[in-house]
């Protein structure tokens, strides 16, 4: 797909400057360092390929040309207090899930805190950075990774959950630019909610694994094990742990499992 067709999903969009390229390195990268520079609230990068894409967690992210999704996007919040950072990759994972539901009547799922499932199987993930002058926060970069085509989910012995791709679960060819403007509209129609009731509804309504079991495992090799209850108003994940008490866990380093 050319960037002419790119230029022309985007019309309608407020999308005040667009960089698209067909190979980059990282666009999470490229836009904290054209945020760096100036760059216009809802600045957005876009690449075809990707060669050091990264995920959370400093895991890499895999994007071959012509078979995904790829873009950042430059946010520049008026007022923000430091609790409300945690939700903008929460932001990002509820805007693809809608525009996947809303364009080819799937039913994906966000595996706390921000990973989107189609039929168990993680078809998208999501970054957010910020960009910080001293304490004074000047952007977040938002950056979103859709496996759109086969060809864009890695191999099994690369990846840490089971993934899939939105042409296999839709059983259809996707339109990559018109999967980006929807997911993008989307985004736009949440982002004054964040944290709001309706929002923190819509997130939860989402939910993989809501009444089951899984395992939450930390980088210094705790685990808890619990039922999901779902999330409070902080966006915290609620579990009820083996022993029958409720504990809470913040967004941060977590890696969430089922456990059947």
């Amino acid at each position: 797909m050319s960037e002419r067709e790119l230029f022309e999903a985007l019309r309608g969009l407020p999308i005040p400057e667009v960089r698209f390229y067909a190979e980059t390195g990282s666009t999470n990268q490229d836009g904290l360092d054209w945020a760096a520079q100036g760059a216009p609230d809802l600045a957005l990068v876009v690449a075809d390929h990707q060669t050091a894409g990264r995920g959370r967690l400093g895991r890499k992210w895999f994007t071959p040309a012509g078979s995904a999704l790829a873009f950042s996007l430059v946010l520049r919040p008026v007022a923000l207090s430091a609790d409300q950072i945690p939700f903008y990759s929460p932001l990002g994972a509820l805007s693809v899930a809608q525009a996947l539901e809303n364009a080819y009547r799937l039913q994906p799922q966000i595996k706390w805190p921000n990973d989107v499932l189609l039929n168990h199987r993680k078809v998208c993930g999501v970054l957010a950075e910020s960009l910080w002058q001293g304490d004074d926060l000047q952007a977040i970069v938002l950056g979103i990774g859709i496996n759109v085509a086969p060809s864009s989910v890695p191999p099994a012995d690369q990846v840490l959950f089971p993934a899939t791709c939105v042409e296999e679960a839709a059983g259809q060819p996707i339109n990559r630019w018109g999967l980006l403007a929807e997911s993008l509209k989307v985004l736009l129609e949440w982002r004054s909610q964040l944290t709001g009731y309706a929002f923190l509804q819509a997130w939860q309504e989402r939910l993989a694994f809501m009444g089951q079991m899984v395992r939450l495992e930390n980088p210094g090799g705790d685990s808890f094990e619990g039922l999901l209850l779902g999330i409070d108003d902080y966006g915290h994940l609620r579990l009820q742990l083996n022993d029958g008490s409720h504990q809470t866990f913040s967004i941060g380093d977590l890696k969430l499992r089922p456990l059947s």
